[in-house]
């Protein structure tokens, strides 16, 4: 599992340092995975898959394609929904609960300050 990893990172591109700013990691566990020294957790399975749109039973065993389809907008809606719902972040999903509760010009108003907030980043 560790070597499909590492194959993943390096299929992106990235240095250690980037796949692990991108799965909250520090680059000493990414680099602990890529040579086989960490066994990979759950969670970090998970935040591959989800982050990188992998194809879990690949990763995990070596079967099947290595990524996954590309989602529709709505199915990638709900598995974001349910991955919010299985953490401790509280703040964003306060955040969706207060936005699904406002009129339509509040929501324009947030549309606004997310698109200049993306442009930002």
């Amino acid at each position: 599992m560790n070597e499909r990893f590492k194959q993943i990172r390096k299929d992106q591109g990235l240095t250690q340092t980037e796949f692990a700013l991108k799965l909250n990691l520090k680059r000493a566990a990414v680099g602990n995975y890529d040579i086989g020294r960490t066994v990979l957790t759950d969670r970090t399975i998970a935040d591959v898959c989800r982050v990188f749109n992998v194809n879990e039973e690949w990763l995990r065993t070596g079967v099947g394609d290595m990524y996954r389809p590309p989602m529709e907008k709505g199915n990638e809606l709900v598995e974001l929904i349910a991955d919010l719902v299985q953490t401790d972040d509280d703040f964003s999903k306060q955040f969706i609960i207060e936005y699904l509760k406002l009129n339509e010009d509040e929501k324009e108003v947030i549309k606004k300050i997310m698109r200049n907030v993306k442009d930002y980043l």
